[in-house]
């Protein structure tokens, strides 16, 4: 279950290209509140999320990148097809509108504790044998297939992935040069229970021709690391083989909406996403060879549980699970639990359940029945082994925060970019 060292590291063989578009946005004529209409990514929220956001605004973007989960009560057709012709009709009237000139945009988040700032262009799709672009997480075909309909219906990208890569700041004197100026965007969060509540969100534009195809060189030579959206990526690939095999030539299937962050200017928070699994009696559970499994005087999780330990909990008592024996240093925990804990408790990986929050994961556990697992975070040095050498973790192992705004800026395919 080791990774091999960096003298399995594969040689990339394709750049990294950033491109300018028109981005889509809500148009402050018809929407004065922005926060109003935005949302977290699709896979953080959980329904009552959902519903919050739906209470807010009847356009709020969710109806577009969740539309399964947000269906009229009476629509009877596809909801994806249902979503598309929403999103043509925004447009149609004005409520959504592409900026006039293409460009890369500048994005800066977060709130008093942590702020990032990145660039949002469509990123030139690259398979992995590329290694301009690097997964580290397996996907789930389920939620592949379910984002490629939702994008192949709106013939659009409306959540930007979000790409890491180490730039030593070649490119913080454009991106400080367009932060001088007026934001197109200025917005904070409502106050709400999401996980980003209350953050600041500020959006540029760099139109000059000059200084994007600079931006593009100083970009290119890198190597990037999906930190967030590896089934959308996915998606993106899919989608350009389907153009392919459909005997379509070059288009905007070539490129996927990304936000490309430099790590070395701002680090991003690397956290644990947890697991609960229904039907699993906590009082029953007996341990693989090599675990201990103890109890907890406490009535919820600690802070941070310690590497190679699981807490585990039904939502009403509270067991750990610690490895008894140390492991490669190099194994993360995701490792352990989907190679030895579940098979030995006979858990089919399609039962598993994930949770960006131990809220969710808690509450989950204690509907359902079952048992939520919370996980210690890998560390970044973990990850990027993994990536460098072409394999991959368990599927939904990282959480890099803070996350983008979904509904900002889109691209939308018949605009161009």
């Amino acid at each position: 279950m080791g990774h091999p060292g960096t003298g399995g590291e594969q040689p990339r063989t394709a750049d990294l290209l950033l491109s300018p578009f028109h981005g889509l946005r809500y148009n402050p004529d018809h929407v004065d509140d922005l926060a109003a209409v935005t949302s977290p990514p699709y896979d953080v929220m959980d329904r009552p999320m959902i519903e919050e956001l739906l209470r807010r605004h009847p356009r709020n973007v969710v109806r577009l990148i969740l539309p399964r989960l947000v269906a009229e009560p009476m629509q009877t057709d596809d909801p994806n097809e249902h979503a598309a012709r929403q999103l043509q009709r925004w447009t149609a009237q004005g409520v959504l509108r592409p900026d006039p000139e293409p460009g890369l945009y500048v994005y800066e988040y977060g709130d008093g504790d942590l702020t990032v700032c990145g660039i949002i262009g469509a990123l030139e799709l690259s398979e992995q044998t590329e290694r301009s672009v690097l997964p580290h997480e397996d996907v789930i075909g389920d939620i592949v297939a379910d984002r490629l309909a939702m994008m192949t219906a709106a013939q659009a990208n409306l959540e930007p992935i979000l790409l890491v890569y180490d730039g030593a700041g070649t490119t913080a004197e454009l991106v400080e040069a367009a932060r001088t100026g007026a934001p197109l965007i200025d917005v904070t969060e409502a106050p709400s229970r999401t996980p980003s509540s209350k953050r600041r969100h500020r959006l540029w534009a760099i139109t000059d021709t000059g200084d994007v195809q600079r931006l593009q060189r100083l970009i290119a030579p890198h190597q990037a690391l999906i930190a967030d959206g590896h089934h959308r990526y996915a998606a993106y690939l899919e989608l350009r083989r389907r153009s392919r095999r459909a005997g379509a030539d070059a288009g905007p299937w070539d490129r996927g909406l990304a936000l490309l962050i430099d790590s070395s200017q701002y680090p991003l928070h690397l956290g644990a996403i947890h697991r609960t699994v229904p039907d699993l009696d906590l009082a029953a559970l007996t341990p693989p060879e090599g675990y201990v499994l103890g109890q907890m005087t406490s009535t919820g999780p600690p802070a941070a549980p310690a590497s190679r330990t699981f807490v585990l909990t039904d939502g009403h008592s509270w067991r750990s699970l610690h490895a008894a024996a140390p492991s490669m240093d190099t194994v993360t925990d995701t490792e352990l639990l989907h190679a030895v804990v579940l098979p030995e408790w006979q858990v089919p990986a399609d039962e598993v359940r994930y949770h960006h929050t131990v809220e969710q994961a808690v509450r989950a556990a204690s509907r359902d029945g079952g048992i939520a697992v919370l996980l210690h975070p890998p560390r970044l040095e973990q990850v990027m082994a993994v990536a460098r050498t072409g394999t991959k973790l368990p599927r939904k192992s990282t959480s890099f925060g803070p996350k983008p705004r979904t509904g900002l800026v889109m691209r939308r395919f018949a605009d161009g970019g």
